[in-house]
């Protein structure tokens, strides 16, 4: 029998998310959010190609070089980032320092034609050259000269004489200074000048202006991510042997209840996006590198790795339809009604109406969990270039991978692994709280601290998602988790704005719909069969 959804519960169900809905835009898109998003005074961020064109130009007119390639990736200082954002000084740092020590830019990789490489760091929305590092040219010898030449530069760069007593050489040879006044909390700016010769005269061949966080800060947030780093392998290895092995042993186990035809084109579909999303954020890869250059062949490398690891997960996604729908209709409980079963059609569009509700809630929900985490834990949120939209190379097609994530989460923690561990267990509470943590475990890699934040958040909100699926079935949890993650998606491309990324978030946010009503249309004009 397919779930069914009761009259009353679309009205008390349309309540709740607009109470939903209301607490996210008034969290989200407060006075201050409200007025960076609209203001007109909004700095607007310059396009790759026009960072491209300012890098060459430098490094043409500083070094004499010419480029022969380039490339741009979106760079950050996550823990200069972290530090103000914990600190609430962000403000206070871009009114002040951002317009020339930015956290924030565009990183242009350049091949030169002499075969050295340069690395040109330009801002993102007023496009000046905010530092670069250039390998080449001869050593400038002893550390006297460069001392002076450091100093005298600082002092083109606005710094006072009597602000450049704090200098030291470091192991590369570099000139390192600490201006004084140039502080913001605990954190305290840091000037890298390298010096090199050209044709014995002295060119500063690398000069990088950065906020320091302080020690403690930096300890801690180490700390936070080697915990992070290991629960994640917790639910990685749940991720290899649950999710493949196990499925694959049920699925065969309960081949009687269902059929391997089950999931063929959901799981197909999905490797398909999911690899493609993890080639689309390559430059993300790239940015970890920092100034480690990686050649075509090892980036051609990374590429294979990736695909090849992502095919086990593509196969548990699989493997975990099939099973689960087995072990589900062993129970008398079709929790993923097929498409050949009666009244089919009108359960996915109904679906697909609950889940817009269902993910306004939730999105409210989510808000409170997150300021009620702020209040209680002091959590904090900083950047990650690895997961920034301007690392993504086709950004419009970002919240496929919303689709991607409905999918296999779904299928693989609430669909087989709540059956498995109901089987295991014959306890409802602990069939879901099993596969909900360790869920919640696979998301400890965002940036956001302290690392239990995460877990907080979404052991409530996947304890959602499993009351969804057991009372409404499969087909309205993956429809929810796709709408959530396809709004949230569709917030970013709004923010980088441009016309195609604009239209791209409003086409996201009616896909679940247009998907729906063709599955329903083309049900009706099959003739169901009872199975």
């Amino acid at each position: 029998m397919i779930p069914s959804i009761a009259p009353h519960d679309w009205k008390r169900f349309l309540w709740a998310a607009v109470a939903g809905a209301i607490i996210f835009i008034f969290t989200q898109f407060g006075p201050a959010a409200g007025d960076q998003l609209f203001s007109s005074s909004t700095p607007k961020v310059i396009a790759k190609s026009e960072a491209e064109s300012t890098a060459k130009k430098f490094v043409r007119e500083q070094f004499g070089k010419a480029a022969v390639t380039a490339h741009t990736i979106y760079q950050t200082d996550s823990l200069a980032n972290g530090y103000f954002s914990k600190e609430e000084l962000l403000g206070k740092f871009e009114d002040k320092y951002d317009a020339k020590f930015p956290t924030d830019t565009f990183q242009v990789n350049l091949d030169l034609e002499d075969g050295t490489k340069a690395y040109v760091y330009v801002h993102m929305t007023n496009g000046s050259i905010t530092g670069w590092h250039w390998l080449g040219g001869q050593s400038a010898g002893n550390a006297q000269s460069v001392q002076t030449s450091a100093k005298a530069f600082a002092e083109t760069k606005g710094f006072r004489p009597e602000e450049l007593d704090s200098l030291y050489i470091n192991d590369q040879g570099d000139a390192v200074l600490h201006p004084t006044g140039y502080t913001l909390g605990d954190a305290s700016l840091e000037l890298i000048i390298g010096v090199g010769l050209v044709d014995d005269k002295a060119v500063i061949t690398r000069y990088k202006p950065a906020f320091q966080a302080p020690a403690d800060y930096v300890s801690y947030v180490e700390g936070q991510k080697k915990t992070g780093s290991a629960l994640s392998v917790v639910s990685l290895a749940y991720m290899c042997f649950i999710s493949l092995v196990l499925s694959l042993i049920y699925a065969i186990l309960y081949r009687g209840h269902t059929t391997f035809k089950r999931g063929i084109f959901i799981s197909l579909v999905f490797i398909v996006f999911y690899i493609y999303n993890n080639l689309n954020v390559l430059d993300g890869i790239m940015a970890t590198f920092g100034e480690q250059s990686r050649s075509d062949a090892e980036m051609k490398a990374t590429v294979l790795i990736t695909v090849v690891l992502l095919i086990p997960v593509g196969l548990a996604v699989y493997f975990a339809l099939v099973a689960g729908d087995g072990m589900w209709r062993s129970q008398k409980r079709p929790l993923w009604p097929g498409f050949r079963e009666r009244g089919y059609g009108e359960h996915v569009w109904r679906s697909v109406g609950l889940s817009y509700l269902f993910a306004a809630i939730i999105l409210g929900a989510q808000a409170i969990i997150m300021v009620a985490m702020k209040f209680l834990a002091g959590s904090w949120a900083t950047s990650d270039a690895t997961q920034s939209p301007y690392n993504t190379d086709m950004l419009w097609l970002m919240p496929m991978m919303a689709w991607c994530a409905a999918i296999s989460e779904e299928a693989i923690f609430r669909l087989f692994g709540i059956a498995l561990f109901k089987k295991w267990f014959k306890n409802t509470f602990i069939a879901t709280l099993i596969p909900t943590i360790m869920w919640a475990l696979g998301h400890v890699g965002y940036p956001i601290f302290p690392f239990y934040t995460r877990i907080v958040e979404l052991v409530i909100l996947g304890t959602v998602f499993c009351l969804i699926f057991l009372r409404y079935g499969f087909i309205t949890a993956v429809f929810t988790h796709a709408i959530l993650d396809s709004l949230i998606m569709s917030f970013e491309l709004v923010s980088v704005g441009g016309g195609v990324n604009i239209t791209a978030a409003l086409i996201y946010a009616i896909l679940p719909v247009i998907i729906a009503w063709v599955i329903k249309s083309w049900h009706n004009r099959r003739t169901p069969i009872r199975v």
